[in-house]
């Protein structure tokens, strides 16, 4: 029996395509934890713009609301009028602290980030108007 060809034989019928097949595995594993941190990175980039939203949101509605607003109520002028200038305050500030990189983002996520922008701002005055008739 010849042992350098019995090697030889064995390793091109038996070790070659199990390293084939290690290889397609590995790559496969590869892929997939490429994949899962792509993901959360994403997570991570979303919930940070969220975040710097909400929070720009808030600020800028108490704002609105300690520079505007609670005069105008105290003298009882705070009518249509004023509710819509309050807005746009409220708006601008927002838009102004936003960076173009973070507008994109939210355009790419909602389609439209003036109007997921605009109804956060309005859902966060409804959650102030509720909070101060309830405290």
């Amino acid at each position: 029996m010849d042992w350098s060809s019995f090697i030889q034989d064995l390793f091109t019928v038996v070790l070659i395509p199990l390293l084939g097949i290690a290889v397609k595995y590995f790559v496969s594993y590869i892929d997939a934890k490429m994949k899962a941190l792509a993901a959360n990175q994403e997570n991570e980039k979303y919930a940070k713009y969220i975040d710097m939203l909400n929070e720009t949101i808030q600020n800028a509605v108490i704002t609105t609301n300690q520079t505007y607003v609670d005069a105008l109520k105290a003298a009882g002028k705070f009518d249509a009028e004023a509710q819509k200038e309050a807005f746009h305050k409220t708006y601008n500030a927002v838009m102004s602290v936003l960076s173009t990189e973070a507008m994109n983002y939210f355009n790419e996520l909602y389609g439209d980030a003036t109007l997921y922008i605009t109804n956060m701002i309005e859902a966060q005055v409804n959650t102030k108007k509720l909070e101060s008739n309830n405290g």
